[in-house]
């Protein structure tokens, strides 16, 4: 896999893997949170699709798209989700949450980093600062217990992805 650019099995409706971080960077500065929730989203992308490069084997069944949606997440996003979020969403992105499917996520990198967002953002806990701690939270909030994935897979992943010197 290249850190730079482009990538040549890139996935999840991305072209390059510069385009998720910009996608990650517009969020974020529409929906807030700053420096700790771009790196939350971008590390999230690695732990769950090695930032795009990993192929989705189960379109149809679990995780959907560059985050790894999953139905019960969408249903929780739009059942307890804040309708703030989403007329700001509606008015900035043009997407009406009401109307999303799983689906949807598959192949756009927007939506699917949008729901992302708002995933994070049903946490009343502060969005941790440093590279291990977004791991714990990762694994509680959004892999949850009952996924697969480990912290060590998490903090793994955002090396091989952003590379040794990210923090």
């Amino acid at each position: 896999m290249s850190k730079g650019n482009v990538v040549s099995n890139i996935f999840y409706g991305l072209k390059t893997s510069t385009q998720a971080k910009e996608i990650a960077k517009r969020v974020v500065d529409v929906m807030g949170g700053g420096d700790p929730a771009y790196c939350l989203i971008l590390e999230t992308a690695c732990a769950e699709t090695q930032l795009g490069t990993y192929p989705d084997r189960h379109k149809e069944k679990w995780g959907v798209g560059l985050y790894q949606h999953d139905r019960i997440n969408i249903q929780d996003i739009l059942l307890h989700g804040q309708r703030k979020h989403f007329r700001l969403i509606k008015n900035v992105f043009g997407y009406d949450m009401n109307e999303i499917t799983l689906e949807d996520l598959s192949l756009d990198p927007l939506l699917s980093t949008i729901c992302c967002r708002l995933s994070y953002l049903r946490i009343p806990e502060p969005l941790p600062t440093d590279l291990y701690s977004r791991a714990e939270y990762w694994k509680l909030y959004f892999n949850t217990t009952s996924g697969a994935g480990t912290i060590s897979h998490y903090l793994e992943s955002v090396h091989n992805c952003l590379g040794k010197e990210w923090q």
